[in-house]
C-alpha cells in the first residue's frame, strides 16, 4: 500500500480502549491496529477510515430513510445505537451495533441496510478490499491494483486549480477536446516530474510525489478541474510543481 504522506497522526491504543469501555462496544481488533499504525484517513480515495463515532447516525432515526422488515439486521430506532467507523465518499456508512456480530453497510443510495462480513483472520486492508469490491464491482480492480492511503493531518493543504485551454480565435474548445488536452498535460507533467505513483482511468488521473507528500488530481470527466494536495513542509517542491502546472495553462482559483 502506497502511503501518500509520512506524517501520520497515530491513534493512541488507550483512546480506543476507553471508547469501548465508555460505550460498551467491541471495536474490531484489525480496525484498531490499522488506526494505531496509519491513523485516520482515506483508503484508495473512496473509504474514509475515521475514529469511532456513536452519534453520527442519531439524526437519521426520525427520517426513516431505510426499509426495515424481518430480514433487516437492525430496526430504525437501533440506528441511534450504532457506532460509525468509516464512511465512503458517496455517503455510505460502515457501522457497528452491539447486537450484530458483523458490520453494517448503511448505503446512501439504497433503502436496504446490508451486513458486511467481519473476518477476524483478515487484516483491515483485506476486509476493506472485500467491501469495496462488493460496492464498486469491476471499477474496484483499479483501486486494488493501486492501493494507497492518505492520512489526515493538520499540515495538509489543498489548492483548487482550473485548466484554461488555449482557444483558436473566439471559438471555445469542446469538452471532449479539453479533456483530451488535459490528458496530454497529465502525461507531459509525469515526464517532466516523474511521479512515484500514477493511477489513471477514463475519468481521472492521479500523480503522487513523496517530495510534496501529496498528489495532483486531473478530473478528465469535467475537463477543467485540477486539485493539488500537498503538505506544507517542503514549500520549494510544491511551488516547483505549481510552476509546472501554470506552464500548462492550469491556474489557481482560490487556495484553501
Amino acid at each position: 500500500m502506497y502511503l501518500v504522506n509520512e506524517h501520520i497522526q497515530h491513534v493512541d491504543h488507550e483512546t480506543l480502549v476507553q471508547f469501548q469501555h465508555t460505550h460498551h462496544i467491541q471495536l474490531p481488533e484489525a480496525y484498531c491496529e490499522f488506526l494505531e499504525q496509519y491513523g485516520v484517513g482515506t483508503y484508495c480515495g473512496v473509504l474514509n477510515v475515521q475514529l469511532p463515532d456513536h452519534q453520527q447516525l442519531t439524526e437519521f432515526v426520525e427520517y426513516e430513510l431505510w426499509e426495515y422488515d424481518k430480514d433487516s439486521p437492525i430496526h430504525n430506532q437501533q440506528l441511534a445505537e450504532c457506532v460509525v467507523i468509516a464512511t465512503t465518499i458517496d455517503g455510505d456508512f460502515l457501522a457497528l451495533h452491539p447486537q450484530v456480530k458483523d458490520l453494517l453497510w448503511i448505503p446512501r443510495h439504497s433503502e436496504r441496510i446490508e451486513v458486511r462480513l467481519l473476518d477476524h483472520k483478515a487484516s483491515w486492508i483485506e476486509m476493506m478490499d472485500q467491501w469495496l469490491k462488493i460496492s464498486y464491482g469491476d471499477s474496484f480492480q483499479i483501486m486494488q491494483e493501486n492501493r494507497y492511503y492518505e492520512s489526515w493531518n493538520q499540515d495538509q493543504r489543498y489548492r483548487s486549480l482550473t485548466f484554461h485551454p488555449p482557444t483558436e480565435g473566439n471559438d471555445l474548445l469542446s469538452i471532449s477536446s479539453s479533456a483530451e488536452q488535459l490528458t496530454q498535460i497529465a502525461h507531459q507533467i509525469d515526464l517532466q516530474l516523474p511521479a512515484d505513483l500514477k493511477i489513471e482511468t477514463l475519468y481521472s488521473c492521479l500523480l503522487f510525489w513523496r517530495s510534496i507528500q501529496g498528489y495532483v488530481r486531473f478530473n478528465y470527466a469535467y475537463s477543467y478541474e485540477v486539485v493539488l494536495c500537498y503538505e506544507d513542509h517542503d514549500k520549494e517542491a510544491s511551488e516547483q510543481l505549481l510552476d509546472v502546472l501554470l506552464q500548462h495553462h492550469i491556474y489557481e482559483d482560490s487556495p484553501e
